[in-house]
């Protein structure tokens, strides 16, 4: 597949590939970056988004059959 071929496949996809990229990739650069620089406020937030995502993801996963129905 050329370079070509993923920038069409990436852009068709965009609604899809968006959520991934704002949901976990910031978050993830952001508490690694909060770890890093020791910054307790900010460790602290990005635990509570952490633990809110988790278990929202587990809500999401556990009733996705009743929410489809």
């Amino acid at each position: 597949m050329s370079l070509l071929g993923i920038l069409k496949f990436a852009l068709k996809f965009l609604h899809v590939l968006a959520w991934p990229l704002f949901a976990l990739g910031y978050p993830l650069y952001a508490s690694i970056r909060a770890i890093e620089n020791n910054s307790n406020s900010d460790t602290q937030k990005l635990v509570t988004y952490w633990i809110s995502f988790s278990l929202v993801s587990l809500f999401e996963h556990s009733f996705v059959n009743l929410l489809q129905w």
